[in-house]
């Protein structure tokens, strides 16, 4: 940030790769939209370059930077009219919010379990409402540790806890209905 604010062009570009994928995923989990993703990360690191001598470095970089992100998100969600946004459950993207996946080692059949698991995961995180989204893409996705998170969203401790166990409940909730779990035995269940 430093040598981005002293106007380093090589920083900026070495930032930009570093943190470009981060910044990706995080919106297009928030947007489901990929060109909505694209415009987010590409606005998100013009303005960190725009703003880069006024960071104070106070914390970890991580934490600032998504905590940036996150406004940014929200100030796109504000501009945008509800009916804008993208249906949740009707895309479709065969390889896990748009990247590209690692190499697979097996039979074509688990390549294909895989990614089918990764589908129905992905949807049953599009269906959580938005605030529980964000804190399980954050902690599950991009290992933020709770306090961290709670710095990002600007929420207490105690609700990033409780919207992280809330937010997993749903998920189970949605994914015990899914067919990724048709034959696991849960509680309540009856054993034939």
């Amino acid at each position: 940030m430093t040598r981005m604010a002293a106007g380093d062009v090589k920083a900026f570009e070495a930032f930009i790769e570093g943190w470009k994928g981060a910044a990706y995923r995080f919106a297009y989990r928030i947007f489901r939209d990929r060109h909505i993703a694209e415009d987010v990360s590409q606005e998100l690191f013009f303005k960190m370059f725009r703003n880069a001598a006024r960071y104070q470095p106070a914390g970890k970089f991580k934490t600032y930077f998504y905590k940036v992100l996150n406004n940014l998100c929200l100030d796109t969600l504000r501009r945008m009219n509800r009916k804008s946004l993208p249906d949740f459950l009707s895309y479709e993207n065969p390889v896990l919010d748009g990247f590209p996946e690692e190499e697979r080692q097996g039979s074509p059949e688990a390549a294909a379990e895989i990614s089918e698991e990764r589908r129905l995961v992905r949807e049953a995180i599009a269906k959580l409402p938005v605030q529980q989204r964000k804190v399980i893409v954050l902690r599950e996705l991009e290992e933020l540790k709770y306090r961290e998170i709670a710095e990002v969203l600007h929420l207490s401790l105690n609700e990033v806890k409780v919207l992280i166990h809330r937010g997993r409940k749903s998920l189970l909730k949605i994914l015990k209905r899914s067919p990724l779990f048709a034959d696991a035995p849960f509680e309540g269940k009856v054993q034939r």
